[in-house]
């Protein structure tokens, strides 16, 4: 090899390393929340005060079917509307539907899955009862834990999980499966079949004393245990005595008849918790976002995870807004704005953007060129005239 070809060649080596030195580096600015809430003007200043957003809150729930304010649930449901309240939870799908080994789920699957619906023991009228989830569980399509799949083995999308709830939910009950191992039931902005094991029933005035009561910590970490129990970001619970480093605090759990008892626990102050809700600012929203990075990503809240909009939802809990489940109705419902581009030109950091079927957390404009943060399944490359699909499965920071 001769001198001139010698030195081209570490020139390109040096600037290949140059090139993923740099890269590198990229890498670590858009990762840290810091960068971009220092790039934000009054990045403290309140968006809502308390008020406001309980204001805000209840216009969503005067507006909208999909969120009930269940301290105002009627007593009572009558049959014709019971029916149609778990029809509309519970179909069955038109497309084929597969099981964890891969076997079509047939009509005389679905006919199982119907008949524990028990239709047929709904009365005229049926009083409801009121009931509180002990531990983090879920709303499911069915009454039952077999999973759903659209394609075989796709095990990260079980199309039977609906949604996660949290522990200290509020619940109204309707009804019980035929089985009698599921309630069909609804928290404040979703609806289907819950598992009995984690859900302790009692006295509506007990219930939202203790849900509703002040002062309380609020979860500000993406989870932490309590005496093995797992509360999310965003959960609300009671404090009932401060102490110079501590707070002795209430944690759910039923009894042998499956009634809500409730035991207190010392836990010491520490950073995953916020006496009272956080202040709703610029900042805090990213901040909140940046501690589910990494994350992977979990359907319907699947494994202990949370998908793209539960991931906007309980971002936005900890500041006491209650937003609805899914992203169309978020965005077209309830927090979203329209913004047009070519007016504005630039979006405001930390705005949630909705597009069909996917939601994100924008951060703002780096080297020319705008950044979120989103829980995602994954994005398309382009390679000449091809697109390739990039899996990801987790909470990151792309363009």
């Amino acid at each position: 090899m001769n001198t001139d070809k010698f030195i081209d060649k570490q020139k390109e080596s040096m600037q290949k390393d140059i090139k993923d030195e740099t890269k590198k580096i990229e890498i670590t600015i858009i990762e840290d929340p810091e960068f971009w809430t220092s790039k934000i003007e009054n990045k403290d200043l309140l968006l809502m005060t308390e008020k406001e957003i309980d204001e805000f809150n209840q216009m969503n729930f005067s507006r909208e079917d999909f969120l009930l304010d269940l301290e105002i649930h009627q007593p009572n449901i009558e049959k014709e509307d019971l029916i149609n309240l778990i029809i509309s939870s519970s179909k069955i799908p038109h497309e084929t539907r597969y099981d964890s080994k891969g076997n079509i789920r047939d009509k005389n699957y679905f006919d199982k899955m119907s008949s524990n619906l028990n239709l047929e023991n709904i009365g005229s009228v049926n009083p409801i009862d009121y009931g509180v989830t002990v531990n983090r569980t879920m709303i499911r399509t069915f009454p039952t834990f077999e999973p759903s799949y659209k394609k075989k083995h796709d095990i990260q999308f079980d199309r039977f999980m609906e949604t996660a709830i949290y522990p200290w939910e509020p619940l109204v009950i309707y009804m019980e499966s035929k089985d009698r191992e599921w309630y069909f039931g609804r928290m404040y902005n979703y609806m289907g079949w819950i598992p009995k094991i984690d859900v302790a029933l009692g006295n509506k005035e007990d219930i939202f004393n203790y849900t509703n009561k002040e002062p309380f910590l609020i979860v500000i970490d993406k989870q932490v245990f309590i005496d093995n129990i797992l509360f999310d970001m965003g959960v609300r619970i009671p404090i009932i005595k401060e102490n110079e480093n501590s707070y002795t605090i209430l944690i759910p759990l039923k009894d042998k008849y499956g009634n809500l008892k409730v035991r207190e626990k010392e836990i010491d102050i520490s950073e995953a918790f916020s006496k009272g809700y956080l202040p709703y600012t610029k900042e805090n929203i990213i901040k909140q976002g940046f501690k589910f990075k990494g994350e992977e990503y979990g359907w319907g809240g699947i494994n202990n995870k949370r998908d793209c909009s539960a991931f906007i939802m309980d971002i936005h809990r900890t500041f006491g807004l209650k937003l609805p489940r899914n992203t169309s109705q978020q965005g077209l419902e309830s927090i979203g704005k329209t913004y047009d581009i070519k007016k504005t030109k630039t979006i405001p950091p930390a705005t949630v953007l909705y597009m069909p079927g996917h939601t994100m957390l924008y951060l703002g404009e780096y080297g020319g060129e705008g950044y979120i943060l989103h829980q995602f399944e994954g994005y398309y490359e382009k390679e000449g005239d091809k697109l390739n699909y990039i899996k990801r499965m987790r909470t990151e920071v792309t363009p």
